[in-house]
């Protein structure tokens, strides 16, 4: 049998799935997910089709901002591009994976994990390991990147940051130095994405493209690589 030269770097996006969790002005919290609901099912469709066979459909709300995604500049600087202002160039790049797994809790890497070699135009890939503690308390712990590897990342002019974490800055970390600085260069950032270590040592393009979505800061994709 032969194997599949993609490899999905996705989370299951599904109803009520694991979201974001926003505090309010008056000290509660808010959780935000996604709600996928049937419009109508085969049973009503088929009800008013003379063939006698139904299609149903269905609606979906969610933040952009959950499962795999994506955040263009504009998440983070208001005069900056929205996600339907990314180009397909932008979002389907050369890969490559940074393997930092058995970092302990809140660990900030540095910048003597990158690959010596130029990281211009790729998408880099950090795998942290930590797509196994989704939906727990211990996703919310993750790893994260010092200063010095922005400045790499920066100086290389890499076009794409992603993680398999679910936020590019520490927990807790409210100045959001990783989004501020990436961003505001137009290096976008894809996070939550699964799997990373089946891509150590391989060659790949990496593929993270949003649907067209004018106005929107963030935007789920579906996140995969093709081995090359």
């Amino acid at each position: 049998m032969t194997s599949s030269r993609f490899v999905d770097l996705s989370q299951t996006f599904h109803d009520g799935m694991p979201g974001i969790r926003r505090k309010m002005p008056d000290g509660s919290f808010r959780d935000e997910t996604v709600r996928l609901s049937v419009v109508r099912t085969h049973a009503e469709s088929a009800a008013l089709n003379p063939a006698g066979f139904g299609f149903e459909t269905t609606e979906v709300s969610f933040p952009t901002a959950i499962a795999t995604y994506i955040d263009a500049p504009y998440c983070r600087w208001p005069e900056m591009r929205d996600i339907s202002k990314l180009g397909l160039d932008d979002v389907i790049l050369p890969g490559v994976v940074v393997d930092c797994r058995g970092k302990p809790d809140r660990a900030i890497v540095g910048v003597d994990v990158l690959p010596k070699q130029s990281l211009a135009g790729h998408a880099v890939l950090f795998n942290f390991g930590w797509d196994r503690y989704w939906g727990t308390e211990r996703y919310g712990a993750h790893p994260a990147i010092g200063p010095d590897v922005v400045d790499r990342l920066i100086a290389d002019r890499a076009k794409l940051y992603a993680v398999d974490a679910g936020s590019a800055d520490a927990p807790g970390d409210r100045e959001s130095p990783v989004h501020s600085r990436l961003l505001e260069r137009d290096i976008l950032i894809s996070e939550n994405l699964v799997g990373l270590d089946r891509l150590i040592g391989k060659r790949f393009r990496f593929f993270a493209v949003p649907i067209k979505a004018k106005g929107a800061t963030s935007m789920t994709v579906r996140a995969f690589a093709e081995l090359t």
